[in-house]
């Protein structure tokens, strides 16, 4: 990657709840999502953002930041830590920032965290087969191809494939220092 991204990571506050509310209800930064929401309220997003800011049980959530611009743009989020299996490796751009290498920035920094902060043996992350610049991003930080999984996902009466991708501490950490 020739040029570093400026982003960060960071837990989410309750005042977030703005810019989740329109991320969750961007259709375009939806669409590649393993699950979609017919409608998000703001009372739903004031709930997901509350839960979030906890930063407690399995889950951790962290909100994207890009500096000059006031609001979270996105969230990654480590799904299932402190179990016996890998933790899943979930993300969302939800504003004008998609394309720029933000996303892939975020990713770094919350797998990153995973081994270093958590002690993760793995991360794993389910993937539409139809999202090629999420499984660009893997791949370019040292993620395997691990399996699809056919019509694991019904969207619009339709069944599509989603593909496991998976990445250890040794394969992440070689992958990233070439950057």
């Amino acid at each position: 990657m020739s040029q570093t991204p400026s982003c960060s990571i960071r837990d989410f506050r309750i005042d977030d709840a703005a810019a989740v509310h329109r991320w969750f209800n961007n259709r375009e930064a939806t669409k590649t999502l393993m699950e979609q929401r017919v409608s998000f309220s703001l009372e739903s997003a004031e709930g997901w953002t509350a839960n979030a800011a906890e930063q407690s049980g399995e889950d951790r959530k962290y909100a994207i930041e890009v500096p000059g611009i006031e609001q979270p743009i996105g969230f990654t989020a480590l799904y299932g830590l402190f179990r016996q299996t890998a933790p899943e490796l979930g993300a969302l751009i939800g504003d004008e920032a998609r394309g720029r290498g933000i996303g892939r920035w975020a990713e770094r920094l919350t797998v990153t965290r995973a081994f270093e902060e958590f002690g993760a043996h793995r991360v794993y992350g389910r993937i539409p087969a139809f999202n090629a610049a999420a499984k660009k991003v893997v791949a370019a930080q040292g993620w395997q191809y691990e399996g699809n999984m056919p019509g694991h996902i019904q969207r619009d009466g339709k069944l599509l494939d989603c593909e496991i991708w998976g990445v250890s501490p040794d394969q992440f950490f070689e992958a990233v220092a070439k950057w």
